[in-house]
């Protein structure tokens, strides 16, 4: 598989090399500063040493984290415990009461409505104020922290490291940004404890990324996962209903995203609706504008639907006037389910030996 290209132009390629090399060895020394111990504190809140598991990726850019963070969320409650997504809160904004939220808060608020959800960049201090108070205390000895995007935030000790590689653009051959993807060294994909394949559709690459982490690593991925659509959200004239996926066989498409790997959700609707006949495209995080939508599906003249990711809905101050297609996001894992168990084992010795 051919690593992908940065994210700079590549008129700048010289630059980004230099960049590149700058910023590669400022993360390894960041890295040997972690690997002493350096910097590192368990969490600990009265008394109680709550465990945490990380979620994460070796890239920049979208590899299915937010649904697979739910996912979880969903299997620490079945194992009777209290999952607390501990996350940046990347690109927030100030809404109306005053709240401070991003679009990731409210994306994990209808797919993890049962998790507690603490956003902010010193996640260590934030999350002890917050399991600090009251209404935690009941529960604090069930309490497990999903540290969302969490592979290169080191100052937070975990139990189990997750590391998610894209089967669509795993860019482990490539260089670290901005000359390539990769947010450190590949090599360090050696810490994780759980490497897992997402949005794994077509095999050809997901051999090929197999072969990349296998290379990397010494073993195989641990888990093998796609990213599947279970049924749409359709919302009309200022009205949400629920249909299949043989109604979406039946329409005429456009999409339009902000994220990391827009591709894979153009690649997803190409292949369940009658014919994607355009998409429009922000960068990851930014917010898609309603007149732009608008302006897009009029130009198609009309008998089109919009199909948006939950993560981009969430972010409309307005619905726009055009059809909107949300998909339900599910996640689904190959070889009859044995990466669900060996994932199922890798949480509960986890949260066991903490």
């Amino acid at each position: 598989m051919r690593s992908a290209p940065g994210p700079l132009p590549r008129i700048v390629t010289p630059l980004s090399w230099l960049l590149a090399r700058c910023f590669g060895a400022a993360v390894s020394r960041r890295n040997a500063r972690f690997d002493r111990g350096t910097g590192v504190e368990a969490l600990v809140v009265r008394d109680v040493r709550v465990p945490v598991i990380s979620v994460g990726n070796m890239t920049a850019g979208g590899t299915g984290k937010s649904p697979f963070v739910a996912r979880l969320a969903d299997e620490l409650i079945s194992m009777g415990r209290r999952p607390v997504i501990a996350m940046r809160g990347y690109r927030s904004h100030t809404e109306a009461s005053g709240a401070s939220t991003s679009d990731e808060q409210r994306e994990y608020a209808v797919s993890a409505p049962n998790a507690l959800v603490v956003a902010d960049p010193r996640r260590r201090d934030a999350l002890v104020v917050r399991l600090s108070q009251e209404d935690c205390a009941s529960w604090l000895r069930d309490a497990v922290v999903l540290l969302d995007d969490g592979f290169q935030h080191r100052q937070l000790s975990r139990a189990l490291d997750i590391v998610l590689v894209d089967a669509t653009r795993p860019a482990l051959d490539g260089d670290v940004l901005p000359h390539g993807w990769l947010r450190e060294d590949a090599r360090g994909i050696r810490r994780a404890n759980f490497v897992v394949l997402t949005k794994a559709d077509d095999a050809n690459e997901v051999s090929s990324a197999t072969a990349l982490v296998r290379t990397l690593r010494g073993t195989d991925p641990d888990a093998v996962c796609r990213h599947v659509w279970d049924s749409v959200e359709v919302y009309e004239a200022g009205r949400m209903r629920m249909e299949s996926l043989a109604w979406l066989a039946t329409q005429r498409t456009a999409t339009a995203c902000g994220l990391g790997n827009p591709s894979h959700f153009e690649r997803m609707t190409r292949r369940l609706s009658a014919e994607l006949v355009q998409s429009l495209r922000v960068g990851d995080h930014r917010a898609l504008a309603t007149a732009d939508i608008d302006r897009m599906m009029s130009s198609l003249g009309g008998g089109a639907v919009c199909v948006v990711s939950r993560k981009d809905f969430v972010k409309f101050d307005a619905i726009p006037t055009s059809v909107m297609v949300v998909p339900r996001l599910a996640i689904s894992f190959a070889e009859h389910e044995a990466g669900l168990l060996a994932l199922r084992t890798a949480l509960r010795a986890a949260i066991v030996g903490s």
